[in-house]
């Protein structure tokens, strides 16, 4: 018997495939810019798409050096800024994680939503982990997946 696998599922295996290029993790840096893709729906058919709810978690890996969330902006699939997540600066402790939430019921974002992260530290720090947890919420079994963000910007110790 010959199994055909769903396009979803072979649209989730590409976009979950490890990236190319390689980051070094070890090393410390003053601060950053980084982009995580987001998703408020995704298409199954043509004229058929599922919703999502986007969640953003930072995670401050760093055991020894605190961070300071500086900016976290969401952006809709134009590049737009729909609104910016974080009132002030906000400090996150080795270990500390922050997370913010689209809801499912907005779609204002779109297919090819974003977010937008940046980070400072006054003294050299590991990058913090920045990805999306995008899941239907439906109760029942629907897509879920998770996107890694990519550093677009870094500031290095003189």
């Amino acid at each position: 018997m010959h199994l055909r696998l769903p396009a979803l599922y072979l649209a989730l295996c590409f976009l979950l495939a490890p990236a190319s290029q390689a980051q070094d993790m070890s090393e410390k840096v003053l601060g950053e810019r980084i982009y995580v893709p987001a998703y408020s729906r995704i298409f199954s058919y043509p004229q058929r798409s599922d919703l999502l709810a986007a969640t953003l978690a930072v995670h401050n890996v760093d055991p020894d050096t605190t961070i300071t969330l500086t900016r976290v902006d969401y952006h809709g699939e134009d590049g737009q800024v729909l609104r910016s997540l974080l009132e002030s600066p906000l400090e996150l402790a080795p270990f500390q994680s922050k997370t913010v939430l689209i809801p499912i019921n907005d779609t204002s974002g779109g297919v090819g939503a974003n977010f937008i992260v940046e980070w400072t530290s006054g003294s050299p720090a590991l990058s913090p982990i920045a990805e999306a947890i995008m899941t239907s919420g439906s109760g029942g079994p629907g897509p879920s997946f998770t996107t890694r963000g990519r550093v677009i910007e870094r500031r290095h110790a003189d």
